[in-house]
């Protein structure tokens, strides 16, 4: 699909998510993808909608996001080179399925607005007041891991050292595994919160799954994902 065709898609997409209320939009990985994640803010406004544009990494932050301010949906947009993935979320973190944006025209345009400090916010929310010492630990995962591990009290390093607890989230923070156990809630940042200090010991095979969408609650189809001509 050619990006003049892929925005004007997104732009629709905003058109019909502007009728549910405030929007939160968030991109990462490239100037398609800002540019995508605006279309679809044009369209939002135009419909009525307010949109609050997030500076955070992973489409789990802006997911948080919707339910910390209750806003009914949230939309991030991920470049991979030629592909692009739209991941949709309501306002309690489940995956949405795009609405119509057809209906009356609004009397007024939304307003833009920026939510920044994003990461910062939801590993704070996430693990509470700093801590005491934890130990070592590993990060591989969006940036705000590494800050909520830091308030738990562990040191983070950016490669396995002997002794140290590994976290390793997918790219859009839904899933996480600590020392190879694959762990199941709302999202990477919950679970590091929920794991054993010290990391766990014993990994049941039965739970070393790729759940990385079946956690968030994705299927294929909810995935939208797009290759760039």
């Amino acid at each position: 699909m050619g990006r003049t065709q892929l925005g004007r898609e997104f732009f629709e997409l905003g058109l019909g998510l502007g009728r549910l209320g405030t929007v939160l939009i968030g991109s990462g990985g490239g100037s398609l993808a800002r540019a995508l994640a605006r279309a679809a803010g044009c369209g939002a406004a135009l419909a009525g909608g307010e949109v609050k544009f997030h500076d955070g990494g992973c489409a789990a932050c802006g997911a948080w996001l919707a339910r910390y301010y209750q806003y009914p949906a949230a939309l991030f947009v991920r470049q991979d080179g030629a592909r692009v993935e739209r991941f949709l979320t309501d306002g309690r973190g489940r995956p949405l399925t795009p609405p119509d944006g057809a209906g009356e025209e609004a009397p007024c345009a939304g307003e833009w607005d920026l939510l920044a400090g994003a990461d910062c916010a939801w590993a704070a929310a996430r693990a509470g007041s700093f801590r005491e010492d934890r130990g070592t630990a590993w990060a591989q995962g969006p940036a705000a891991l590494t800050m909520a591990l830091e308030r738990l009290g562990y040191e983070v390093t950016d490669r396995p050292v002997p002794g140290a607890v590994c976290f390793e989230a997918d790219r859009e923070g839904f899933v996480l595994r600590a020392d190879g156990v694959a762990l199941e809630g709302e999202d990477a940042l919950s679970l590091a919160v929920s794991a054993p200090a010290g990391g766990l010991t014993e990994a049941d095979p039965a739970k070393i799954l790729d759940v990385v969408k079946q956690t968030a609650g994705y299927t294929a189809g909810q995935v939208t994902i797009i290759e760039v001509e």
